[in-house]
């Protein structure tokens, strides 16, 4: 059961949330903060299902009964998830929660709970139709925020919320998982870094975006330290090479070309010594060359900015080659 791993994992956010659900004293937002990876997501969810469970095992959700079950799969009537990870949410997602929040609660069990995941990504507009519906609160709703980048948040939604914290999960953990199941030393530091989630990990190890991923970025940066403009020839011509590409994967594996790029920063940043003789000749040709970390992070983080906000993977990146080659 998640409750279990929750309790183990995060012991003071299933303390204030347990006490919550006992003393029926809940909140009616909550705004879940802290590093991806950490169980906010989840957490979300099993406070959903155990705001509408009907065979509570204790104060948490039995996570097995059918009210359960329909949570999870975002079919319970009086439930709604919007996922600011995969769209920019834009005023039209919000008028969505008034509207049916508007109504009286069609399930048994009278509640109304609404998760908004990544909701930092979201238009101006949108935040401020999100500010005005949670001023003004009914009885029985219950909307629980998850980020990463509580910054980008409007100081007032911020206000109006109980934040709970996560802390992160030693990396290390998930590491030794990933070496004891077989994964060599270079993907299980980069899926530790990047995944955080012993299923999830397991899951993309096996995925040809991931995969392909790492072997353009390692490429990529053995061309880049030799050649900018061959580096930038060969990402084009290879996370983007052809009219019938599945644009979906090419975003999936742009994406964890990045994060992996983040990794690689860091790990030179920190004087990171990782078992991989690939990845230690790129660390030592960066040290000796003087890489510009900081430009480079910069490049990225507007890269993962623009997959957000933009439909033109191409054009995304041809951005992030010109602003990684300073405009050259």
């Amino acid at each position: 059961m998640f409750k279990d791993t929750l309790k183990s994992q995060q012991p003071v956010v299933f303390r204030i949330l347990d006490n919550a659900l006992k003393n029926d004293n809940l909140s009616h937002c909550y705004l879940f903060t802290g590093p991806r990876g950490t169980l906010k997501q989840e957490t979300a969810f099993l406070l959903a299902q155990s705001l509408v469970c009907s065979h509570k095992v204790g104060n948490w959700a039995c996570e097995e009964c059918l009210e359960c079950i329909r949570i999870k799969n975002d079919s319970y009537v009086d439930f709604i998830y919007l996922d600011g990870s995969r769209e920019l949410l834009k005023i039209e997602h919000i008028n969505t929660i008034q509207d049916q929040f508007s109504q009286t609660a069609l399930e048994a069990a009278g509640k109304k709970v609404f998760i908004i995941n990544d909701c930092e990504n979201m238009t101006l507009k949108a935040a401020n139709s999100l500010l005005k519906f949670i001023e003004e609160p009914s009885d029985n709703m219950v909307g629980i925020f998850v980020t990463s980048q509580p910054e980008r948040l409007l100081p007032t939604i911020i206000s109006r919320c109980q934040k709970i914290s996560f802390r992160p999960l030693p990396k290390t953990m998930f590491y030794d998982f990933a070496i004891q199941n077989d994964i060599d030393p270079l993907n299980a530091h980069l899926l530790s870094e990047l995944v955080q989630n012993k299923e999830q990990l397991l899951a993309v190890s096996n995925t040809s975006t991931y995969q392909n991923a790492v072997n353009y970025f390692v490429e990529f940066m053995t061309y880049y330290f030799k050649n900018k403009k061959t580096a930038m020839i060969y990402l084009e011509n290879n996370l983007f090479n052809t009219n019938q590409s599945d644009r979906k994967s090419d975003r999936e594996c742009f994406q964890y070309f990045l994060n992996i790029a983040t990794v690689f920063a860091d790990d030179y940043h920190d004087n990171i010594v990782i078992d991989d003789q690939s990845w230690e000749t790129l660390l030592n040709t960066a040290r000796e060359k003087n890489f510009a970390s900081g430009k480079f992070l910069k490049a990225v983080t507007t890269g993962k900015d623009a997959l957000i906000h933009s439909a033109n993977l191409l054009l995304i990146i041809d951005q992030f080659l010109y602003n990684l080659s300073g405009g050259e």
